[in-house]
């Protein structure tokens, strides 16, 4: 700053120095936030893509539920029947991914040529189905050929009169001529559904897939509409001929000597 002579230089006041120290303390801290919002703004990340864009399309293409084989020590029902255990017994059970539980019992193989069993206890909810159209998907979820055609003549059973259907199981040397049944309890939430197969062409007989059906029975189910289902089944049994599988039939050779079996609520 120029001045002439003569002139009197006025320093500031002491008062001044702080007070522009304040004022531009302020001036910072308000342009703060203004200038950090800028700095975000310009360094935002893209949107980050799905880890797995292709889940959707995945679960569009395959919307069925699918079987998995489950291990378990036991599973809630069990099949007591002598005449069928030579041929050989297997029992797996079965979780779907929509909650389904299945367990199943075979008896002897469906192809070859000797007699074959099989039944299918499911648990859970299952929208309504004829007996053609629950055998089928049985059969189709099992891996085994066959051909399934309605049959008008129920099969009297400890259960009730159950559903049939005439079945061909296609084995290694020709066809296997099957008598397959089906029940729904939709109270209970259970389906059962199986069939007896002769070793070839010859028509199977209804007495015996009636006491096949008859030998399933509970083990420690814990579901008091089972439970009942079943209790009432006992009592609604009659007794069967004792012949093996690999023997005729003897209608006049029943269980205990004639005399009707006991209740079977669980495992002997």
């Amino acid at each position: 700053m120029r001045t002439t002579v003569g002139e009197v230089v006025r320093l500031p006041d002491r008062r001044t120095g702080p007070a522009l120290l304040a004022l531009g303390a302020f001036a910072v801290m308000a342009g703060l936030p203004v200038v950090l919002l800028w700095n975000l703004a310009a360094q935002r990340p893209a949107p980050a893509e799905p880890i797995r864009p292709s889940l959707v399309a995945e679960e569009a293409a395959d919307p069925q539920p699918v079987w998995r084989p489950v291990t378990a020590r036991h599973g809630g029902f069990d099949v007591d029947a002598p005449r069928w255990r030579p041929l050989g017994q297997e029992v797996t059970m079965f979780r779907r991914s929509d909650g389904l539980a299945r367990e199943v019992f075979r008896f002897g193989s469906a192809e070859d040529t000797r007699r074959h069993a099989a039944l299918v206890v499911d648990r859970g909810e299952m929208a309504p189905a004829t007996a053609v159209a629950d055998l089928g998907a049985v059969v189709s979820d099992l891996g085994l050929s066959a051909a399934v055609t309605a049959n008008p003549i129920p099969l009297a059973t400890k259960f009730g009169a159950m559903r049939t259907a005439d079945m061909t199981l296609e084995s290694e040397e020709g066809s296997k001529a099957c008598l397959g049944f089906a029940l729904r309890e939709n109270e209970a939430g259970i389906r059962i559904t199986g069939w007896v197969c002769s070793g070839g062409p010859e028509i199977v007989s209804r007495q015996e897939a009636s006491c096949f059906v008859d030998r399933l029975f509970t083990v420690g189910v814990r579901d008091a509409a089972i439970a009942g289902l079943f209790a009432r089944a006992e009592l609604s049994r009659h007794p069967c001929p004792a012949a093996t599988a690999t023997t005729a039939a003897n209608p006049l050779v029943s269980e205990r000597g004639g005399r009707p079996a006991p209740l079977r609520l669980n495992r002997l």
